[in-house]
């Protein structure tokens, strides 16, 4: 059983300014990324584009296994973000489960939130799965922990 994940704690516009400066970053934008806030705690990272490098997966109808992991990343840092005043959040730890093909045949979306925290870290949890398919089998999930940069 997953523990429930904990509500972002700033307030909406500073959730906006993190979202803004998270979204402008080159690593996300190179990955074709895009980072969003879903209440009460979770971020939201879709693919808005496949670039070149990003599929290789079972040949190049799935999402590389490095990307998957990188999505994950983006979402815990995002929902990091969504819990620390900082403009930097880094992932101190990441364990990434495979458990199925990422095909690109539909749109696919990381999701991650915050399920314990502190002032100086958080556990956190993610998901990559299509999106709006609440039945279908997840591709990859992941547990971490994320910190404000100090």
């Amino acid at each position: 059983m997953n523990p429930p994940l904990v509500a972002f704690r700033l307030t909406p516009a500073q959730l906006e300014r993190q979202l803004q400066q998270f979204n402008e970053r080159a690593e996300v934008r190179w990955f074709g990324f895009a980072g969003a806030f879903q209440a009460p705690g979770t971020a939201v990272i879709t693919v808005s584009r496949l670039g070149d490098g990003v599929l290789g997966g079972g040949g190049t109808s799935a999402l590389n296994g490095g990307v998957i992991a990188a999505g994950l990343d983006a979402a815990f840092v995002l929902a990091g973000l969504g819990h620390y005043e900082g403009d930097v959040v880094v992932t101190t730890e990441l364990s990434v489960q495979f458990l199925s093909l990422a095909t690109i045949d539909r749109p696919l979306a990381f999701t991650a939130g915050v399920v314990r925290s502190s002032r100086r870290f958080s556990f956190v949890r993610g998901i990559l799965a299509p999106v709006a398919e609440p039945s279908t089998p997840v591709f990859a999930s992941a547990t971490g922990m994320v910190a404000p940069a100090r």
